[in-house]
């Protein structure tokens, strides 16, 4: 069967929901055995979450056989004391009035954005992902993020919108819809009678869901979670997912959240990332937190071969500070299961999962399940002056601050937009090979060369958006769902501009990616 063109509907019960995974081609050479499909055919790797079940699990009986969680690094766990809500009513005094404690006015140390942006989407729209809705038309957003298979975006009014699918809670807000269920062989005119309109149109996580007087700076989504930061540094998250489980507080487990709450544990908070199960926050000090699953390291710090193992996976639902030697960070970013950091040295640190080489360490990388247990230097991209960094599943980009656009991971599915010249190919240095003799991994970060000066990228599961300072915009990688917003639905295994009349005459200074599905945006120009 053909692909689904983008924006089709799934019949059925419910639209099938495919997971924010990379279509992986296995090798036994390089990370398994290799599938004798065209790479044009080739399917998306489902990975198991029963391991990951069975993991927590695990970890709440040891948790409940204790007294309490034992914290390994006490001096790097912070609990917050900022107020966590409205100030609670005092009792009652003699003479029958209330009175009210008023919170303490946190400083403002974050600037909320300015620039109001025009959203253009492409790519699959089956559950709701582009935000089109059965009626709602595009709103003036200011800031956005793509996750997993939602998106959650900052309205330049300072109110928080999400849309696509809510596994988990992920879109903060009440679901609820009267439309019910249609049967798979039933029959029908209406196109969007099978999406839920609640989750597929773009609307406002509720404003009493937040402190009043709240003002949202940026906002982050992973597979099945979001994140919003205040002017006052404090993090929020709007959602967590069941298996990562985000929050583990005062010894109680929170599961999952359907209403934004306070993180605690994060204060002076100035920027905010987000992989597909697990986040990571900078402060104004430097310090680089994370929270949240942790079994491939992407939370720069060994949870196995230890005693207390069941103890260090709760405890990695608090936030942690990373080590980064001492030194300052004053950028972050994550891929799904990987982590950077830059310092004020302009070092590029990197962290978790590193099989296809995405986080930078080229010596183990091909071998399955390669992760990194602690931030460790990109050396190639040290002193280069890196201000942007984005991860997919096995591949990660790096734009600095002249412009010049950087890739590595994995390059079998074209994700980094580069072809390799023959000399590039035969480079062991550079180039690890499948079993069949063909380019697997780019070991050390390369320059895009067809893409001129660049200006922002962003990483999807298994494609990649890059904008040049022109505000041009150009796609790569896997597009069998029309992520990557070229003229075909075919891959791309280097860069190709996107053209059509949604983004014609428009400069692009923004994109972003999720599983299967991208956006690219201009600036609206006050009237």
């Amino acid at each position: 069967m053909p692909p689904k063109r983008p924006n089709s509907n799934v019949k059925g019960l419910v639209p099938k929901r495919p997971p924010r995974q990379s279509p992986v081609q296995s090798s036994k050479a390089v990370g398994g055995s290799t599938s004798n499909a065209s790479p044009r055919k080739r399917k998306l790797e489902l990975e198991s979450a029963k391991d990951d079940e069975e993991v927590f699990t695990r970890a709440k009986r040891v948790v409940s056989e204790t007294k309490g969680p034992h914290l390994v690094h006490q001096e790097d766990v912070r609990i917050s004391k900022a107020p966590m809500k409205r100030a609670k009513a005092a009792a009652a005094a003699e003479d029958g009035a209330v009175k009210t404690k008023t919170p303490t006015a946190l400083p403002i140390i974050n600037k909320a954005p300015t620039q109001v942006l025009q959203i253009i989407v492409f790519g699959s729209g089956e559950c709701g992902e582009l935000g089109l809705g059965p009626s709602e038309k595009e709103k003036p957003r200011a800031f956005l993020d793509c996750g997993g298979m939602h998106t959650v975006a900052l309205i330049s009014d300072n109110r928080i919108v999400t849309w696509g699918v809510n596994d988990r809670g992920a879109l903060g807000r009440d679901m609820a819809w009267d439309g019910g269920l249609r049967d798979v062989d039933a029959e029908s005119d209406d196109e969007d009678e099978l999406l839920n309109p609640v989750e597929s149109t773009p609307t406002q996580v509720p404003a009493d869901a937040f402190p009043p007087g709240t003002t949202f700076v940026q906002v982050v989504a992973g597979d099945s979670c979001s994140f919003a930061l205040t002017d006052t540094g404090l993090a929020m998250d709007g959602d967590a997912e069941c298996k990562p489980r985000f929050i583990f507080s005062n010894d109680n487990l929170t599961e999952v959240l359907y209403k934004p709450s306070l993180i605690p544990g994060l204060e002076n908070i100035t920027r905010l990332a987000c992989g597909a199960n697990h986040a990571i926050a900078l402060d104004q000090a430097g310090h680089v937190w994370a929270w949240g699953a942790g079994q491939k390291n992407q939370l720069g710090y060994r949870l196995f071969n230890s005693r207390h193992y069941g103890r260090r996976i709760l405890e990695g639902l608090q936030p942690h500070r990373v080590n980064l030697r001492r030194n300052k960070g004053k950028h972050i970013a994550s891929g799904l299961d990987h982590s950077f950091a830059v310092d004020q040295k302009d070092n590029v640190w990197a962290w978790g999962l590193n099989r296809y080489g995405q986080a930078g360490y080229t010596k183990d990388a091909g071998s399955d399940n390669t992760c990194l247990p602690y931030p460790m230097k990109i050396p190639d991209l040290a002193g280069k002056g890196v201000t942007i960094l984005s991860g997919g599943a096995d591949h990660s980009v790096a734009v600095t601050a002249s412009g010049q656009c950087f890739a590595w991971g994995r390059i079998d599915g074209g994700q980094l937009g580069v072809e390799l010249t023959d000399e590039q190919s035969q480079d062991d240095t550079i180039t690890r090979r499948d079993e069949r003799g063909l380019p697997r991994i780019c070991l050390r970060p390369i320059l895009v060369p067809n893409i001129g000066t660049a200006a922002y990228v962003g990483c999807g599961t298994g494609h990649t958006i890059f904008i040049d300072d022109e505000g041009k915009a150009y796609g790569a990688g896997f597009g069998s769902m029309g992520q990557l917003g070229i003229a075909s639905e075919d891959d791309a295994t280097v860069a190709e501009r996107i053209t059509g009349a949604a983004v014609k005459g428009k400069k692009l200074v923004w994109c972003g990616a999720g599983g299967q599905f991208s956006m690219v945006a201009s600036p609206i120009e006050s009237p």
